[in-house]
């Protein structure tokens, strides 16, 4: 199951009644923390805390952290807040592309923020791998209407970092993150 710190600013967001008409298609908003040893004491956890020294990372509220720390079923977590469309998701409008963003380390994911962002690529994975054994995804998705969220991409493209594109993703998405 999951845990989750809602902030401030999503007390005040308005939450989908059961008889909300649906006028975009969803994508996922929400940060997976990834393993955490003190699920208890999660609820003083903000995004700013999370990434201390990494102000490039995205991070959306609410945060989860998983029982198992197993990364979310998204399909799971859909089926259960899809009348409550915005507890774990943001209207897909138009310009915008749902985009899962996955830090890896030595093979282990180490968490995942799922958003909607404005993007000026194609949709598809993109991945950086670093020296350091760290690994950085970027997946953009375009989600139908009346459907789950899509939180993956189907054409995955490796090692971009000669060509430059990963870092016009990630510089598109740092008007959002703030």
């Amino acid at each position: 199951m999951l845990c989750v710190v809602f902030g401030l600013a999503l007390a005040g967001a308005a939450v989908a009644s059961e008889d909300t008409q649906v006028e975009y298609p969803y994508c996922f908003r929400f940060t997976w923390i990834g393993p955490y040893q003190d699920k208890q004491h999660i609820a003083g956890l903000t995004c700013e805390h999370l990434r201390e020294d990494f102000k490039n990372v995205p991070c959306r509220r609410p945060l989860v952290a998983t029982d198992n720390d197993a990364i979310p079923d998204t399909i799971d977590l859909w089926r259960q807040h899809h009348k409550q469309p915005n507890t774990f998701g943001c209207p897909l409008v138009p310009g915008e592309a749902c985009v899962k963003y996955t830090y890896t380390y030595n093979k282990g994911v180490q968490n995942i923020t799922y958003m909607c962002a404005k993007s000026n690529a194609t949709y598809g994975c993109y991945r950086q791998k670093f020296i350091s054994g760290l690994e950085v995804e970027v997946c953009l998705c375009k989600s139908e209407l009346g459907h789950v969220p899509c939180n993956h991409a189907t054409i995955s493209m490796h090692n971009l970092l000669k060509s430059g594109i990963l870092w016009l993703i990630v510089g598109g998405f740092s008007l959002i993150w703030l």
